[in-house]
């Protein structure tokens, strides 16, 4: 995948329309290439006037000079690769796997904003349930994780459910207004989380998800959608994405919800929250 280099600053600063165009660019980049500023705007559903303030928000001239980085930093990029595959014999080096693990939770820092941390919040402090669902696999460790960090700070009543048939029972008798479901997916597309987050959705349970950063059908279901930049990796069939970016998310969300509750005159101690005198 190419990278723009922008800054935290400039990922801000992005419109939702913005960061929608900017999704598209990273998924289909080599299309880019080929086409015309009015191609890629009947592609993306946004006008070309939209698509050129979008180019001068990242610091372009205009989608000519887009283009132009975007070639000349894959150029660059397969460069990169065909000379390291050269060197460990088509293995990455260590050093490049640390760059590109530091890339991706950078990437996936520019990606989280107030008003998703804010929504969040409102569910954290509800008197609803929250029920993660653990899908199978690696994923597993992450809603542990999620599950602990929330009863480290306090939060009751959270609980994981390792079982899709029990996720969907529960779906099927608990009501939305007092419940709160949390999808995490390290691809976005796995069959089994997709189903439930499309019947929770259908029954109007609230959802907080954590997908990686492509288009998916999880992200695109939940009343609160994190997203984060990994890269899919399988060796022989066994899948091994990097799941690093959602444990930055999680810890991300954790550690704002501390200063939030700090800021309403609430601290965390003995992992429970208690009014400051």
């Amino acid at each position: 995948m190419v990278s723009l280099s922008l800054s935290d600053e400039i990922i801000k600063s992005l419109s939702r329309n913005e960061l929608n165009i900017l999704r598209y660019v990273y998924e289909h980049t080599d299309d880019i290439l080929e086409e015309s500023i009015q191609e890629f705007s009947r592609q993306v559903s946004y006008s070309p006037a939209t698509v050129l303030r979008f180019c001068k928000k990242l610091g372009y001239s205009g989608f000519a000079e887009l283009k132009y980085v975007l070639r000349s930093s894959r150029q660059k990029s397969e460069k990169n690769d065909l000379s390291s595959d050269k060197k460990a014999d088509s293995e990455m080096t260590s050093d490049r796997m640390v760059a590109r693990l530091n890339y991706n939770v950078q990437a996936t820092a520019g990606l989280i904003r107030e008003e998703q941390l804010s929504k969040t919040f409102h569910y954290f402090d509800s008197s609803a349930s929250i029920f993660i669902c653990l899908p199978g696999g690696i994923t597993d460790i992450t809603g542990e994780y999620m599950e602990k960090m929330l009863l480290s700070v306090g939060r009751q009543n959270v609980y994981r459910i390792a079982s899709t048939r029990l996720f969907t029972h529960l779906i099927n008798t608990q009501s939305p207004q007092n419940t709160v479901l949390i999808l995490i997916s390290s691809s976005g597309t796995f069959g089994p989380t997709v189903r439930l987050g499309k019947l929770a959705r259908m029954k109007g349970f609230p959802i907080i998800s954590i997908t990686p950063y492509t288009s998916n059908e999880i992200a695109s279901l939940s009343s609160v959608s994190f997203r984060f930049f990994t890269d899919q990796r399988e060796n022989k069939g066994a899948e091994y994405t990097s799941r690093l970016s959602a444990f930055f998310i999680i810890q991300t969300i954790i550690q704002c919800y501390i200063k939030y509750k700090q800021h309403m005159g609430l601290s965390v101690e003995g992992g429970r929250y208690d009014t400051t005198s």
